[in-house]
């Protein structure tokens, strides 16, 4: 991995760069924005850590001109002058992270990873050339429990009462959330939506209640927190389950008195705010074990919303591939593709760990690997390939005749795998996923 440290000190410089070619990974130096950009153009930088008090240059603003000329290079702020104020400033003008001095390499390199992971995946997102409408275009569906869910929502939508929305990773929350605000009498007001987990314990508390000028160093002027922002309008509170519990306290105080208090200020402010939540975290689990607060949850859970997993709503398995395809090919101005009989088998019978986020990534990436108009079974991510449900007995003639050739040469080798990949021509890793595809012990 290539990375590029933007930093005056360049002691600290020679001491990173030892520490990570431990590691496998290449740190180059810049001393300042001009030369950064030089580094950048000429390198295939994968990384970059940027210091906030860069010299007598403003880090903030080399990261603003950064994520314009570089939007995809993950950066990650580090400074020994941190303040809540430029750590704000960082992630909302895309900072993947802030890590202040003196710097911990382990953690260091955790963040390194996670970032690269998070780039990877929205590169993968980017390059299939398509942006799908939210879940809230999906809400129709044939399976009685999740038809009992939108009717109650649409009913719950019509108070101002505090919602709970919980379901596993991917079944549609944020989008529910949506249908709520739009059938709400709020809908003509703001909806704001604020990720939890996406923010240190420090950064949530300024980003939730915002500050007062002179609150902190750095704090230069007054902030307005997203509970001000939502005032008259709605506030998804999204991933409450990974909110600290030394926040739950206070957010319990905004929900039962509807006001709030910027941090270094005196007064109490008073808001208008429709409340929703979300989460895929046992919450009554948690208040067992002490991590989440009794009253919160039973103040959070006025109406309590639990969206079943797309494995348990097969019958709207169908409708969702239909909607979703239309969608990718309106957005990629390609014609809508459909599935074969034996791939439609395959997704009756998977179990979509991942729901309908899944299903929908599976479809962009087997319609930007196809090559025609019928997605077949060699055009489904690996993911869906190496379940075993890939190879549901139907196998194309071409697929058929490969799985005897390596069942012919595993018998010739005596069932030693390195000899077969040599003699097949192919890695090891490529003879393993193909053993599992095909299903040979």
């Amino acid at each position: 991995m290539d990375i590029l440290f933007i930093d005056d000190n360049h002691q600290l410089f020679q001491v990173l760069k030892d520490n990570f070619s431990y590691v496998g990974h290449f740190l180059f130096y810049a001393g300042n924005t001009e030369k950064a950009f030089s580094v950048l153009e000429q390198e295939d930088i994968d990384v970059i850590l940027l210091d906030v008090k860069l010299g007598n240059e403003n880090g903030v603003e080399t990261l603003e001109k950064l994520k314009v000329s570089f939007p995809c290079i993950p950066v990650i702020m580090i400074t020994g002058y941190a303040t809540v104020e430029a750590a704000v400033r960082a992630m909302k003008l895309g900072a993947f992270d802030f890590v202040s001095k003196p710097i911990d390499f382990n953690t260091l390199c955790t963040i390194i990873d996670s970032a690269t992971e998070h780039a990877n995946q929205k590169k993968e997102q980017e390059e299939s050339g398509v942006e799908l409408a939210g879940v809230h275009n999906l809400m129709h569906s044939r399976n009685a429990e999740y038809c009992s869910v939108l009717r109650r929502a649409k009913q719950l939508a019509a108070s101002d009462i505090t919602i709970l929305i919980i379901g596993e990773n991917g079944t549609g929350k944020e989008g529910l959330a949506e249908y709520i605000y739009r059938h709400s009498h709020r809908r003509g007001e703001s909806f704001i939506k604020i990720n939890c987990a996406a923010f240190p314990e420090s950064l949530l508390d300024n980003e939730l209640f915002g500050h007062e000028k002179g609150a902190y160093t750095g704090a230069s002027s007054e902030y307005r927190g997203v509970f001000e922002q939502a005032d008259g309008g709605t506030l998804l509170l999204d991933e409450i389950g990974d909110m600290p519990k030394t926040l739950q306290a206070k957010i319990l105080r905004v929900l039962q008195n509807q006001e709030v208090r910027r941090i270094g200020g005196n007064q109490t402010r008073k808001i208008n705010v429709r409340f929703l939540a979300s989460t895929n975290k046992d919450l009554p689990s948690m208040v067992q074990e002490g991590v989440f607060r009794e009253d919160l949850f039973y103040r959070l859970n006025g109406g309590l919303l639990h969206i079943p997993p797309l494995r348990k709503r097969k019958e709207d398995l169908e409708d969702l591939i239909d909607r979703l395809l239309y969608t990718i090919g309106e957005n990629t101005s390609g014609e809508k593709k459909r599935l074969s009989e034996d791939v439609l088998s395959v997704f009756r019978s998977y179990h979509w760990p991942g729901n309908i986020r899944e299903l929908k990534n599976a479809l962009l990436y087997a319609s930007t690997i196809c090559q025609n108009e019928v997605i077949m079974l060699e055009d489904l991510p690996p993911g869906i390939e190496l379940n075993g449900l890939y190879m549901h007995n139907s196998l194309s003639p071409v697929q058929q005749k490969e799985k005897e050739l390596i069942q012919n040469v595993l018998l010739k080798t005596g069932n030693n795998k390195s000899e077969a990949a040599k003699y097949l021509n192919m890695s090891r890793n490529t003879l393993y996923l193909k053993l599992k595809k095909y299903g040979i012990a």
